[in-house]
Protein backbone atom coordinates (compact mmCIF):
# COMPACT_ATOMS: atom_id res chain seq x y z
CA UNK A 1 0.00 0.00 0.00
CA UNK A 2 1.22 3.47 -0.85
CA UNK A 3 0.69 6.49 1.41
CA UNK A 4 0.56 9.93 -0.19
CA UNK A 5 -0.25 13.44 0.94
CA UNK A 6 -3.20 15.27 -0.61
CA UNK A 7 -0.81 17.89 -2.06
CA UNK A 8 1.25 15.18 -3.75
CA UNK A 9 -1.91 13.60 -5.11
CA UNK A 10 -3.07 16.87 -6.64
CA UNK A 11 0.19 17.46 -8.46
CA UNK A 12 0.86 13.85 -9.56
CA UNK A 13 -2.50 12.48 -10.71
CA UNK A 14 -1.07 10.44 -13.61
CA UNK A 15 1.50 8.77 -11.36
CA UNK A 16 -1.15 8.05 -8.75
CA UNK A 17 -3.37 6.37 -11.33
CA UNK A 18 -0.44 4.22 -12.41
CA UNK A 19 0.16 3.17 -8.79
CA UNK A 20 -3.53 2.30 -8.41
CA UNK A 21 -3.15 -0.27 -11.18
CA UNK A 22 -1.05 -2.44 -8.88
CA UNK A 23 -2.03 -1.49 -5.34
CA UNK A 24 -4.34 0.58 -3.20
CA UNK A 25 -3.30 4.11 -2.24
CA UNK A 26 -3.84 5.80 1.11
CA UNK A 27 -4.07 9.60 0.83
CA UNK A 28 -3.24 11.21 4.15
CA UNK A 29 -5.08 14.42 4.96
CA UNK A 30 -3.94 16.86 7.64
CA UNK A 31 -7.34 17.97 8.85
CA UNK A 32 -9.64 15.03 8.25
CA UNK A 33 -9.99 11.32 7.72
CA UNK A 34 -7.73 9.68 5.22
CA UNK A 35 -8.84 8.67 1.74
CA UNK A 36 -8.32 5.30 0.03
CA UNK A 37 -7.91 5.09 -3.73
CA UNK A 38 -8.25 1.79 -5.52
CA UNK A 39 -9.16 0.57 -8.97
CA UNK A 40 -12.86 0.55 -9.81
CA UNK A 41 -12.74 -3.18 -10.58
CA UNK A 42 -11.33 -3.84 -7.11
CA UNK A 43 -14.02 -1.68 -5.53
CA UNK A 44 -16.78 -3.48 -7.44
CA UNK A 45 -15.38 -6.87 -6.39
CA UNK A 46 -15.41 -5.77 -2.76
CA UNK A 47 -18.99 -4.59 -3.11
CA UNK A 48 -19.97 -7.96 -4.58
CA UNK A 49 -18.38 -9.75 -1.63
CA UNK A 50 -20.16 -7.49 0.85
CA UNK A 51 -23.45 -8.20 -0.90
CA UNK A 52 -22.87 -11.96 -0.88
CA UNK A 53 -22.15 -12.00 2.84
CA UNK A 54 -24.83 -9.44 3.77
CA UNK A 55 -27.15 -12.02 5.27
CA UNK A 56 -26.41 -15.04 7.40
CA UNK A 57 -28.33 -17.23 4.93
CA UNK A 58 -26.07 -16.17 2.05
CA UNK A 59 -22.95 -16.58 4.16
CA UNK A 60 -24.00 -20.08 5.22
CA UNK A 61 -24.76 -21.11 1.63
CA UNK A 62 -21.39 -19.84 0.48
CA UNK A 63 -19.62 -21.73 3.26
CA UNK A 64 -21.46 -24.93 2.31
CA UNK A 65 -20.56 -24.45 -1.34
CA UNK A 66 -16.89 -23.93 -0.48
CA UNK A 67 -16.88 -27.04 1.68
CA UNK A 68 -18.44 -29.04 -1.15
CA UNK A 69 -15.87 -27.79 -3.68
CA UNK A 70 -13.01 -28.58 -1.28
CA UNK A 71 -14.35 -32.07 -0.65
CA UNK A 72 -14.70 -32.73 -4.39
CA UNK A 73 -11.19 -31.40 -5.01
CA UNK A 74 -9.74 -33.65 -2.31
CA UNK A 75 -11.48 -36.68 -3.83
CA UNK A 76 -10.16 -35.81 -7.31
CA UNK A 77 -6.64 -35.24 -5.95
CA UNK A 78 -6.70 -38.60 -4.16
CA UNK A 79 -7.74 -40.40 -7.36
CA UNK A 80 -4.92 -38.88 -9.38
Amino acid sequence: MYSLSANYLASHVDEVLELADSDEILVTLDSSDNLMILKESTWRSLQDIVHLFATSVNAERLQQSLQQVRAEYLVEAAVE
